[in-house]
């Protein structure tokens, strides 16, 4: 039976997770991640049962009062379809429980309604078992040689050596450019507060030419994995291909840390060569790695007929 948790020790917890989360994702359920949600507005709620943590987040719905969100959970050790409808009704007065499939194999079941993906449903990740001479060989010929002319150029790699202030720019630009959807500048700062233990790391890496910062991700270590959460570059200085020896150095960096894989997250599907995401999945595609599908974002409905009102007015908001 789930027991809903205001404290909890976060190493059995943390451990949980990363023993048993998804191999892309799993930070989403760390105890830290949590934490930063609060830190930023988010009202969340922690369960946990003999075989199963989640992390829960749960949200205001105009006119329709509640719904819970679980990124990249429930997880559990045990059937994952009833985990969710246990932890579904131990949340009370929600309209709907929303949360994402971590498991390929789970079979969904009827009352589970597709919506759009909160977390995406295929990710490109990199295993780091190999060696590095491997991994270089591995890498597209166009991306090796980018690294190459990076390096010519003495690009400088620096990882947490320059401060936010300092890039938040290169943020606002690229994301005026519609690569991603910006957050505030607060959201990231929240997170360098938040993410900040051994289990649990934030850092920012940075690409600097002529001692100006060109390039700059934010990367996440937890449970083995160091995840790509975001990135910015300068348009002025694109031919130098400073994200290329970017990425590339920080893979060589996990790899010598005894990390296993590199996840660089979302991309688009195969069978789908418009989609927003083409342009930056050719990039991660040209490093090594392979796809992970993963079942998708449901909701388990709690309230039928309000739900379906609900949806008719999401429809007419939007116009379609």
């Amino acid at each position: 039976m789930w027991k809903r948790v205001e404290e909890f020790d976060k190493s059995k917890w943390n451990e949980y997770v990363k023993k048993n989360g998804s191999l892309s994702g799993r930070f989403l359920q760390s105890w830290e991640w949590g934490e930063f949600q609060k830190s930023v507005g988010e009202k969340v709620e922690r369960f946990f049962c003999d075989d199963g943590v989640a992390s829960v987040i749960v949200r205001s719905l105009s006119g329709f009062g509640q719904y819970a969100y679980c990124p990249c959970g429930p997880i559990t050790n045990s059937s994952y379809e009833k985990i969710v409808v246990e932890l579904a009704r131990t949340i009370p007065d929600n309209l709907f429980f929303r949360f994402d499939v971590p498991q390929a194999s789970v079979e969904c079941q009827k009352n589970w309604v597709r919506t759009i993906d909160v977390q995406p449903s295929h990710t490109w990740v990199t295993q780091l078992d190999f060696s590095e001479e491997k991994l270089f060989e591995s890498l597209h010929k166009k991306t090796r040689y980018n690294i190459g002319l990076a390096q010519r150029r003495n690009i400088e790699i620096k990882f947490n050596e320059i401060d936010f202030d300092s890039v938040w720019s290169i943020f606002i630009e690229t994301g005026s450019r519609g690569e991603f959807r910006l957050h505030s500048k607060m959201y990231y700062e929240k997170m360098f507060e938040n993410l900040n233990s051994d289990d649990c790391k934030i850092f920012l890496a940075t690409a600097m030419f002529e001692q100006k910062p060109v390039a700059v991700n934010i990367m996440l270590d937890f449970g083995g994995v160091r995840t790509y959460l975001h990135g910015a570059s300068s348009h002025e200085y694109r031919a130098l291909m400073a994200p290329h020896l970017l990425h590339w150095e920080l893979i060589i960096d996990a790899k010598q840390k005894g990390l296993s894989l590199y996840d660089w997250r979302g991309i688009a599907p195969s069978d789908k060569p418009n989609h927003p995401w083409a342009g930056i999945t050719r990039f991660k595609k040209s490093f090594p790695g392979q796809e992970i599908v993963y079942t998708g974002t449901y909701d388990l409905v709690r309230k039928p007929f309000w739900y379906k009102v609900y949806q008719l007015a999401r429809r007419v908001r939007r116009g379609v």
